[in-house]
């Protein structure tokens, strides 16, 4: 018993190990794939609607003997799919009915016995009232790039009929039926082949366009949108989980923390739903923090002369006496740093951002030489709002923040003792000019969303939610003619 009880513990830890929450998760609801199926269905007429068949060969009896006989040149002219569904059930199951195919042949005969008499003209196919279903599996490979395969494919074409023109076509019309019987198999085994294939080589093409290491325009960093698992095909939608993080492009380490587990997918009135964790957004202030990015200097020149206060020991004679009797009429410039990664919280009602920091002020003497004055703890807080808009070709989601309040402490100092509150109004107004810009500088940037090219999300709404930001969007699909063209050329 004691044995057991390790064994189911052991077990119940690996199970914990293995449960990784995703920082980006994504849910196509039924309408959303009820999209999908109404774009690819074009595409999969089109294609097939080009599609040739191999050679039919048989013998048959007729009225003048046995022949052998031969369909070939054998295309399809048209094809037409008027009702088909998708639906989530562990695999994707799509399925098609009432589907009517239009097939343009030519033919030959040549009787078995003397004479042997020859033939040939053409014929033309149709097939009517044909039902289709194929299986379509939705995973991830190693690096974590969605996949497709689809397999099971089962066509039936209960109403084939065959007319034959030219030569001795009235003969042929006689035992059609026959021929229909071994043109069915052979027609039903080439479409769900080519189906098959299409469906695999459309869909695994399109997959390829979403790129999972998203590079971003700093050139410093990338998030990582791999898939933690292959998705899931629940019975109203399809899940996918991402890792969704930042990393230094140049040295490339975990965040010491995780994310929070998001709540279930619900019922949604649109085609997707996104979730963004409040762990991306951490991540990325890890990335810039323990890389250096989140340091600023600000220099005489780059306050505007019309201000009360420059960055001359002179402007703060009044507030800070002792920093003027010990370092007179210098040059200042300001150290802006982040001391730890910035936070972003969310919750149901608001988004908030707080930046732990410190200002170091040093004075710069006639010689050049910086000495540094006194050094502020800050800790600026700061309201984010969050909007999803097109850049380019790319779906971008991206954040403002708007100065909230800053609270200052004094770290050290090489003046004296002196009141920080009286540095208040100056340093609201210089996280206002300064900190906030530079943080909005990534944040309006924003993060270019995994999604296929030629995908725009439209109707959208952001809603926040315990750790989470949520998009729940509909769907708009425009491929370029250059896409489509190397689509159909695959």
């Amino acid at each position: 018993m004691r044995q057991l009880v390790v064994v189911i513990g052991v077990v119940l830890l690996v199970s914990t190990a293995l449960s990784v929450n995703p920082g980006f998760r994504t849910a196509l609801s039924l309408q959303g794939l009820d999209y999908v199926r109404r774009v690819a269905v074009p595409i999969l007429e089109k294609y097939l609607s080009t599609l040739s068949i191999p050679n039919i060969t048989g013998t048959a009896d007729s009225p003048i003997g046995h022949i052998d006989y031969s369909l070939h040149n054998i295309k399809l002219s048209e094809l037409r799919v008027p009702n088909s569904s998708v639906t989530p059930d562990k695999t994707l199951v799509v399925r098609a009915s009432d589907i009517f195919i239009l097939i343009l042949a030519d033919w030959k005969y040549r009787m078995k016995d003397w004479p042997h008499i020859t033939g040939h003209g053409s014929c033309d196919v149709s097939v009517s009232g044909a039902i289709m279903k194929v299986e379509v599996h939705v995973g991830a490979d190693s690096k974590g790039h969605p996949t497709v395969y689809a397999s099971n494919c089962f066509l039936d074409t209960p109403h084939i009929k065959i007319e034959f023109h030219g030569g001795a076509s009235w003969l042929y019309n006689l035992f059609s039926s026959y021929i229909a019987n071994d043109f069915k198999h052979t027609l039903e085994s080439e479409v769900c082949k080519e189906t098959v294939s299409k469906i695999n080589t459309t869909g695994n093409a399109l997959l390829e366009s979403i790129n999972v290491e998203v590079k971003l325009p700093d050139h410093l960093t990338e998030i990582d949108f791999a898939l933690l698992k292959a998705p899931t095909c629940a019975t109203t939608y399809m899940e996918t989980d991402h890792k969704g993080e930042f990393f230094l492009l140049s040295h490339p380490v975990e965040a010491p923390f995780t994310p929070q587990p998001l709540p279930p997918v619900g019922n949604t009135t649109k085609m997707m739903d996104i979730w963004l964790t409040d762990y991306i957004a951490n991540t990325a202030g890890f990335v810039y923090q323990t890389g250096g990015v989140l340091k600023y200097n600000i220099t005489p020149h780059m306050i505007p002369p019309g201000l009360p206060l420059q960055l001359n020991t002179s402007s703060f004679k009044a507030l800070i006496p002792q920093l003027y009797r010990k370092f007179p009429d210098m040059a200042m410039v300001l150290g802006l740093a982040a001391t730890k990664p910035p936070t972003l919280v969310v919750n149901p009602s608001t988004a908030n951002f707080t930046i732990p920091g410190q200002v170091t002020v040093f004075v710069i003497d006639q010689n050049k030489t910086a000495e540094v004055a006194f050094v502020l703890g800050t800790m600026v807080y700061a309201d984010v709002k969050v909007s999803v808009h097109a850049n380019g070709t790319k779906e971008v989601i991206s954040a403002n923040a708007t100065f909230l309040k800053e609270d200052l402490s004094l770290v050290s100092t090489n003046i004296g003792q002196f009141d920080v509150a009286i540095l208040q109004a100056a340093a609201d107004l210089l996280s206002t000019a300064f900190i906030i810009p530079a943080i909005n500088h990534y944040a309006n940037a924003g993060i270019p969303l995994p999604v296929v090219d030629g995908v725009s999300l439209v109707n959208s709404t952001i809603t926040f939610g315990q750790g989470h930001v949520k998009i729940s969007t509909d769907l708009s699909y425009k491929p370029s003619a250059e896409f489509l063209d190397k689509l159909f050329r695959k």
